[in-house]
């Protein structure tokens, strides 16, 4: 039986940022290599991908929302950039020299400290479990399939052409009633994709219906299920972070930024607990607070979301007008920013 001071399971985004923070004390275990399996748009804020060592990942940078409605185009400006960026080479950036090896098996659950995996039982003082909406370690009785509660599925085509900077979403009813469409550009491609809220799983005709609408090719796709209602941020002994615990946000279904800063935060608490500086009871404690803060954001977000649902398109859209107005935007976008913001407090 082989062990680790700290064994995270899951190497993507919000596991590769527990493991950041405590190098030569983590082992990740993952079905796959790192940076393969990517289900993500890939787009986040700038500093999400430096605090992941990842800034050489990037293909494009953008510095506006562009909500498309019927008959309608408003721009925001955005607070502070973000990018588009490359999923795999974010990852392998992330992962080297991270002094944490990766055990190349599925994980299939859990005996009290030991994960047991395709490849043999393994121990660890401290658990994470980044396994994405699955969530292997701490998830017991969610439905096999799809994941715990709300958010939606996705799916995504590469489009092998550019387009006009900015991150571009719509909200074109006659092709999607239940989410919204959007093209991410990201350099010589653009990553075109749909969301359902209600998480319809058969989206190809619409998403073949989109892509002539703009006039772009189809490319490669992927897509899969987006995170789950948000949940505990411990289950037992186990730290929980990214989609396992449910950090993806409802409406913009945005993921990338909670789990890195999530697993930041955990990292460190239990850097802090290893070092003796504080207990790993006060470690779960601390962050379990930490993400309780993002739970009144969480709901209101939700609610957006329902709203969206029943709203005609044209409110959306007179909505939107009104938010890109400078102190209307100033107060949404800080608001929306600052959800999981790691300056808020995880040390005494």
């Amino acid at each position: 039986m082989s062990g680790a001071d700290v064994v995270v399971a899951g190497a993507s985004f919000a596991g590769l940022a527990v493991a950041r923070e405590l190098p030569g004390r983590a082992l990740l275990i993952d079905h796959q290599d790192v940076g393969d399996g990517q289900t993500s748009a890939c787009g986040t804020p700038i500093s999400v991908l430096a605090a992941l060592g990842a800034a050489t990942s990037v293909q494009e940078t953008h510095g506006d929302l562009v909500i498309h409605t019927p008959g309608r185009t408003v721009r925001w400006p955005l607070p502070e950039p973000f990018c588009t960026f490359d999923y795999r080479a974010c990852c392998a950036a992330a992962y080297r020299g991270l002094d944490a090896p990766l055990l190349r098996a599925s994980v299939q659950g859990r005996r009290g400290g030991v994960v047991r995996t395709s490849s043999g039982d393994v121990t660890g003082r401290v658990l994470v479990d980044a396994t994405g909406w699955r969530a292997v370690l701490s998830g017991a009785g969610r439905r096999p399939g799809r994941p715990r509660g709300f958010v939606g599925f996705g799916l995504e085509a590469a489009a092998p052409v550019p387009f006009e900077s900015g991150l571009h979403f719509y909200f074109w009813p006659d092709l999607l009633r239940d989410g919204y469409l959007w093209a991410f550009p990201a350099g010589a491609t653009t990553r075109v994709g749909l969301i359902s809220y209600r998480a319809r799983t058969q989206l190809g005709p619409a998403l073949d219906l989109f892509l002539r609408r703009l006039g772009v090719p189809p490319g490669p796709r992927h897509g899969g299920f987006l995170g789950g209602r948000f949940g505990p941020a411990t289950a037992g002994d186990v730290f929980v972070v990214g989609d396992a615990a449910g950090h993806c946000l409802p409406f913009t279904g945005e993921g990338i930024r909670l789990a890195v800063r999530a697993g930041g935060v955990a990292g460190r608490l239990i850097a802090d607990a290893l070092r003796g500086r504080i207990g790993l009871d006060e470690a779960r404690a601390r962050y379990r607070a930490f993400a309780l803060r993002a739970r009144r954001s969480y709901r209101f977000l939700e609610w957006v979301t329902a709203a969206s649902l029943i709203l005609p398109a044209t409110v959306l859209g007179a909505v939107a007008a009104w938010a890109s107005r400078p102190g209307p935007l100033r107060m949404l976008m800080g608001h929306y920013l600052r959800i999981f913001s790691p300056d808020t407090g995880e040390r005494p």
